[in-house]
């Protein structure tokens, strides 16, 4: 059995209030230039909050928790919960002899690591298989960007990542 996820916990937030309160506040809305980059959805708010602290896009991360719902193996999940080392989760047997149901949370900065971890090339198909569901879920969200890295097909029909160079 190939290990699966699917995200099942996205950040909660908001934002017509919290814009609402910031522009009262401190006079102007911190989604001036998400708006104008034309941003939507996770990236919209990721721009919002990292405008209104100041602070650089990556710390933001930490402010976003996310969730996902995976199924593995019982011999595949030691190596899933290795590259998910630091995030909290819950674990338990499923009706199907050996296979384990698994809830992790993490911040965005904890998947992103994560999902580097789980999606490399020396790892087992099934591991990167499993990341390579999870990183494919947040590109559904718009989060590509955030992981800043390069696809690689791979001939088992799954693909690892490397960091991609800035210039």
């Amino acid at each position: 059995m190939n290990p699966s996820a699917i995200l099942i916990l996205q950040p909660q937030f908001n934002q017509g209030l919290f814009l609402t309160l910031c522009k009262d506040m401190l006079g102007e809305s911190p989604a001036r230039s998400a708006d104008a980059e034309g941003l939507r959805g996770l990236s919209h708010l990721i721009a919002v909050l990292r405008d209104f602290s100041g602070k650089p896009e990556t710390d933001v991360y930490n402010l976003l928790q996310f969730g996902c719902l995976m199924a593995a193996d019982e011999r595949d999940t030691p190596l899933l919960l290795e590259a998910l080392s630091g995030m909290q989760f819950a674990l338990t047997d499923t009706v199907i002899r050996g296979v384990h149901a698994i809830v992790v949370s993490g911040t965005l900065s904890q998947w992103i690591q994560a999902v580097s971890k789980g999606c490399r090339k020396e790892q087992t198909t099934a591991v990167r298989y499993c990341f390579d569901k999870i990183y494919m879920c947040f590109c559904q969200q718009g989060l590509a960007s955030v992981f800043n890295c390069v696809k690689h097909d791979l001939p088992d029909h799954t693909f690892y990542l490397t960091e991609e160079k800035r210039r």
